[in-house]
């Protein structure tokens, strides 16, 4: 096989670039998905909400790692994160939520150090 032929073979192969490796500019980038999420989310969130989360990409999966302060917070990252094209799913198991007391806030007379607030 000759150059002609292994250039003819790589354009039938490699016409497209995999929608979770499309760089920023369009371009072919390893890590685009993840690229790519994160300036959406910085288009959405202040930079004190993201400041300890982190995005990475296993293929066409989005890997959530870090810290947030709410589960409300967590599940908006997560809809915004998994509408970015190339995205098939967005795994957050490595995240924690900071305050997960927050949630419950604007309950009246909520404690969730009292006895009074849990059904037994």
């Amino acid at each position: 096989m000759d150059a002609q032929d292994t250039s003819a073979l790589n354009s039938i192969f490699f016409t497209s670039i995999p929608p979770e490796r499309i760089g920023l500019n369009g371009d072919y980038d390893h890590n685009g998905l993840s690229k790519r999420v994160s300036l959406a989310l910085s288009e959405q969130f202040s930079p004190s909400e993201l400041q300890d989360l982190h995005i990475t990409q296993r293929g066409a999966v989005v890997v959530l790692t870090g810290n947030v302060e709410t589960r409300s917070l967590l599940e908006h990252i997560t809809q915004v994160a998994q509408a970015i094209h190339g995205a098939t799913e967005v795994e957050t198991l490595g995240v924690l939520i900071s305050d997960p007391v927050a949630e419950y806030s604007y309950l009246p007379n909520f404690s969730p150090f009292s006895s009074s607030s849990y059904a037994y």
